[in-house]
């Protein structure tokens, strides 16, 4: 039986959650029930909405458009995901040393575009880099080089939405970093530094083995973000040229909202669900959740 104590307590838990749970079920929960149900649809957005059981996913088992878009996200995070990891930290050990300058305003600076929405991000990097008034090709023409064609360029595109996928991130990154440094013992480090220990020996042998659950973190999330990119691939490329920079996101909503599938589009929505969290659960086996 329940004293009047712990009734008061368990009260007060679920008075707690509560925003929490009613958030999650309003914008998680029920949408995911949504979409496995127009899943098993033809629904057009409009009249259309027959029951058609599994047709969406046999159709997308052979859809080759949906495998094109789904390895171009994939070789895009694989090239862009060292330097979501690497760059943040670097400058992480560079505002925490003890022989930098005006470190806070270094942080403040790296921070800045951290701020900005993923869309203006996307809008200023694609006015740095167009092609005849960008400020970018005025820097090559100004040293003689030939001004490059970064829109229309499948290679060079895909590298200007990393780049501003990379700006707009190394300061949130950054900050995560400092966080797991400044949580590392000084005494280690007087420890090492009296047995000898050179900073280069010291950052690999002792700062990033003790960094080992923040860079999981960061993985981790930056792998999440990668996979789902999407503002800034519209406000740079909007896909192009061609289909070269359509990502997953954007084949969903190109088939969801321009093509009216919605069934179509709900059905690859849960299987690119699942394959994410696929990925997200390798992570966490390979890393042990960062403990190795």
């Amino acid at each position: 039986m329940k004293t009047p104590y712990v009734k008061r307590h368990v009260t007060a838990f679920w008075f707690f959650i509560a925003p929490c749970l009613i958030l999650f079920s309003v914008f998680f929960l029920l949408p995911l029930c949504l979409s496995v149900g127009l899943s098993l649809t033809n629904y057009d957005g409009w009249k259309t909405m027959d029951f058609i059981g599994l047709h969406n996913y046999t159709e997308l088992v052979r859809d080759s458009k949906f495998y094109d878009a789904l390895g171009r996200t994939f070789g895009y995070t694989l090239f862009s995901l060292p330097f979501k990891v690497i760059v943040p930290l670097l400058i992480a050990i560079l505002v925490t040393s003890k022989r930098v300058a005006i470190k806070g305003l270094a942080r403040t600076m790296v921070y800045v575009p951290s701020l900005l929405s993923h869309l203006v991000v996307g809008i200023t990097i694609n006015w740095m880099f167009s092609a005849e008034y960008g400020l970018v090709n005025y820097l090559i023409g100004t040293i003689g080089g030939e001004p490059m064609q970064w829109a229309l360029n499948p290679r060079l595109a895909t590298f200007v939405i990393s780049f501003a996928s990379n700006w707009a991130s190394t300061g949130f990154y950054m900050v995560i970093f400092i966080g797991g440094i400044t949580n590392i013992s000084s005494d280690i480090y007087e420890a090492a530094a009296i047995d000898g220990s050179s900073p280069v020996q010291t950052f690999f042998h002792m700062t990033l083995p003790m960094l080992a659950p923040t860079t999981f973190l960061v993985t981790l999330l930056s792998t999440v973000n990668l996979l789902k990119e999407y503002a800034l691939v519209q406000g740079i490329t909007q896909g192009g040229p061609g289909l070269n920079t359509t990502f997953i996101i954007q084949f969903i909503f190109d088939k969801g909202f321009n093509q009216m599938q919605y069934g179509y589009a709900s059905a690859i929505s849960l299987l690119v669900m699942i394959i994410f969290a696929f990925i997200a659960f390798v992570q966490f086996k390979i890393s042990n959740g960062g403990d190795k």
